[in-house]
């Protein structure tokens, strides 16, 4: 019992934490640097996906000023590593959740500014808004860049549970109840990506 609630709580506090633990002094991570520092892909959308001398990663999204830093925290495989972008748990939250759908219809109607827009009538006024990381995964395979920022079954159980009992209804018909426990949403580690949804960027040059 002691052991499932020791597993438990230091699950809770890695889920939590605003930046992951940085692990690159493997011979995979010194691989994997040397082949894609100040490198460049873009993707069909024209969103470009630049890494640094130290094979960080800016995305400039097409269209935007703006700048999305990725920082390389750990690896996979040789040609398989994990990133991060720093971000708040109300900003994800209303860019994932399936009922805002929010992301979804920037992307259909290319216009983001609806990302931006103030949601707090979801929230409650003295809600503890936090930094989170959230991690994506990219991969290089004959001089391509591929990348995934889908999650596993265990990440879907995971949002399931939490829709059920934080709210009513599915999918985009569900429905916040008056008092759901925003900071409680699930937030996605990087063992919970799926590498099964990995998509092309681009050729790197």
């Amino acid at each position: 019992m002691r052991l499932f609630l020791s597993f438990t709580l230091l699950f809770l506090m890695i889920s939590c934490a605003s930046t992951p633990e940085i692990y690159l002094k493997t011979n995979n991570a010194y691989y994997w640097k040397e082949l894609i520092k100040n490198k460049v892909a873009s993707d069909d959308y024209q969103n470009i996906y630049r890494f640094d001398e130290k094979a960080n990663m800016t995305l400039t999204v097409y269209g935007y000023k703006s700048k999305i830093k990725y920082t390389l925290f750990l690896m996979k495989e040789h040609n398989q590593a994990f990133y991060y972008k720093n971000f708040t748990l109300k900003n994800y939250i209303v860019e994932s959740l399936p009922s805002f759908n929010l992301y979804e219809d920037a992307v259909t109607k290319n216009d983001y500014s609806i990302l931006y827009l103030d949601y707090s009538y979801y929230f409650s006024k003295n809600f503890p808004d936090r930094s989170i990381y959230l991690p994506i995964g990219l991969m290089i395979e004959d001089n391509n860049l591929y990348i995934t920022k889908s999650y596993d079954d265990g990440y879907m159980d995971r949002l399931s549970h939490w829709l059920r009992k934080n709210g009513y209804g599915r999918g985009k018909e569900w429905i916040p109840a008056v008092n759901a426990d925003w900071e409680s949403y699930p937030v996605p580690t990087e063992h919970e990506i799926d590498w099964e949804k990995i998509e092309l960027v681009g050729v790197l040059f």
